[in-house]
């Protein structure tokens, strides 16, 4: 049986990835990614399972009327993301609402594991 991932203090430690979003066009967001090598195998450590094979996702929450509590109320949708490509379209977004991403895991039981949250992307200017 594996040991259970070690609870991080904060989902947006500057020591973790970075992790950036942008609007694509006013229906899409394109959020980046960087994982140094270090990270990578601090994340392996944490979840003793090698990156590859962990569930990635992108959770695209929306801020426009209340930030994120962690509470069960926040508004947001996952994103099953292949992790080695460093980047996503994010689709089904509205230009004049405001967002943020966060790169994390999401076990299959359910539980997810934030690993770094963008900063929030105001609503589209053309």
């Amino acid at each position: 049986m594996k040991a259970k991932p070690k609870r991080r203090a904060s989902s947006t430690d500057m020591d973790g990835p970075s992790l950036r979003v942008a609007w694509k066009d006013t229906q899409s967001l394109v959020a980046v990614w960087d994982v140094g090598e270090q990270q990578r195998k601090a994340i392996e450590e944490w979840f003793t399972i090698p990156v590859g094979e962990l569930p990635f996702v992108l959770r695209l929450y929306d801020i426009t009327d209340r930030m994120i509590k962690n509470d069960g109320l926040d508004t947001y949708v996952d994103f099953d993301i292949n992790f080695q490509c460093a980047n996503w379209l994010l689709y089904g977004v509205e230009s004049q609402r405001k967002y943020c991403v966060e790169l994390g895991v999401r076990m299959i039981d359910g539980r997810y594991y934030s690993l770094k949250r963008s900063d929030q992307i105001l609503p589209y200017v053309g």
